[in-house]
């Protein structure tokens, strides 16, 4: 695996660049759901990170496979811009894969690892032209190794909730994940004391109703931050080409991020 070094234009992060914590302890966080559609956020939360967004930015590279076009020692190159590929500003994928716009501790899978040492010039001048933070990487190799299933944090989340929906038959389907809604703040207060609010703090059968869906306690897995069918599957799927014409070890994604 490359070592990893720090940008050389990459500036401390400033500290209005992370999401605090809203004085509710539930309703924060702006980005896509697992099914790419906004998550229901507290009006508080929004006026919070309104002029807070943040961006992602970075390059697929790719080396030819060992011995390929005569080469035994090939370089990385710049195959793609990530923005040809991904564009959402997708936070909860974000907080699992690199600890970024984080709404709560998550054991994020690449954490600020820095630039490759053997980037590419096109991808490091991009990245030193760029006053970022949080570079990072990781390879086909590696990305393939994640235990989707695994839990993301250390026990059920303090602000997101599994939302199951009523099917036409009357059972309860899952529904992704969900910040509570703001009309069952005073359901939780009623119902689980004042100062349990947070479903992390609901007893394990604990649930609310609202309508047909029905909203429980999670212990999120990297698979409801990152599902396989969400924004991020386009470049899934060109890394996946790329390593089997290169090899795993041959492809990788290089990030950084701005705001």
């Amino acid at each position: 695996m490359a070592e990893s070094v720090p940008i050389s234009s990459n500036k401390q992060r400033s500290a209005d660049s992370t999401v605090q914590p809203a004085k509710r302890p539930v309703g924060v966080g702006v980005g896509v759901g697992v099914d790419s559609q906004p998550i229901a956020h507290s009006a508080a939360a929004l006026d919070r990170v309104a002029f807070m967004s943040t961006d992602l930015y970075g390059w697929l590279e790719c080396r030819p496979q060992p011995g390929r076009y005569g080469t035994e020692h090939a370089l990385w190159e710049p195959f793609s811009e990530l923005r040809h590929l991904h564009w959402a500003r997708d936070y909860m994928s974000w907080s699992a894969l690199f600890d970024v716009r984080s709404v709560e501790p998550v054991r994020a899978l690449f954490p600020e690892r820095g630039a490759p040492v053997d980037i590419s010039d096109t991808v490091r001048r991009e990245a030193d032209d760029f006053e970022g933070h949080s570079h990072s990487w990781f390879s086909w190799r590696e990305l393939s190794a994640v235990d989707w299933d695994a839990p993301c944090t250390d026990g059920p989340s303090r602000y997101w909730v599994r939302r199951w929906s009523r099917t036409r038959e009357g059972s309860l389907a899952p529904d992704g994940l969900a910040a509570l809604p703001d009309e069952l703040y005073d359901s939780a207060v009623a119902q689980f004391g004042e100062g349990n609010i947070a479903p992390s703090r609901w007893p394990a059968d604990g649930e609310l109703l609202l309508g047909n869906e029905v909203y429980r306690p999670v212990v999120p897995a990297y698979r409801d931050l990152v599902p396989a069918d969400g924004p991020w599957q386009p470049v899934w799927n060109v890394m996946g080409t790329l390593a089997e014409l290169h090899g795993e070890d041959n492809v990788r994604l290089v990030v950084w991020f701005g705001g």
